[in-house]
C-alpha cells in the first residue's frame, strides 16, 4: 500500500521536480523534502496542504483517500484556467473546443492500446 512519503516522491518525479524545486514551490526546506522521502520524518498536517498545492494534487491524494480524478485535475492551475475561460466562450466556440477534445482523445487512445479501455463512444 502506498503511503504519503511514496506518493510525494512519485508525484515529484511525475512533475520532473527536484527536491529543491518542490521545496521552493511548497515553501519548505529541501532538507525537509529529503527527510520525508527517506522516511526519516513525516510531513506535518500543516505542511501537507502546501505540498499538495506544489504537487498539483489534493491532500486526499497524499493521504491515500480514494480520489476523484476530477479533484486532482482541478488542482492543476492550467486546467482550472482553461475551464474558467471556456465558461465565457460563445456556444459555437464551446462546440469547436469539444470537437477538438474528441479529436485529441481519439488520437491519443488510438496510439495507446491501454487508453482504449477508457474510450467513450
Amino acid at each position: 500500500m502506498e503511503n504519503v512519503v511514496s506518493r510525494i516522491r512519485k508525484r515529484r518525479h511525475e512533475l520532473n521536480l527536484t527536491q529543491t524545486g518542490l521545496a521552493k514551490a511548497a515553501n519548505i526546506t529541501p532538507a525537509a523534502i529529503s527527510q520525508f522521502e527517506s522516511g526519516a520524518r513525516k510531513p506535518s498536517f500543516d505542511t501537507v496542504p502546501s505540498l499538495a498545492e506544489a504537487l498539483k494534487v489534493t491532500t486526499d491524494y497524499l493521504f491515500g483517500k480514494p480520489r476523484s480524478r476530477y479533484d486532482d485535475l482541478l488542482a492543476d492551475p492550467k486546467v482550472s484556467a482553461m475551464l474558467r475561460g471556456i465558461t465565457e466562450l460563445p456556444e459555437k466556440d464551446k462546440e469547436t473546443m469539444f470537437e477538438f477534445f474528441q479529436f485529441l482523445h481519439q488520437k491519443n487512445t488510438s496510439n495507446n492500446p491501454r487508453g482504449n479501455e477508457n474510450k467513450q463512444n
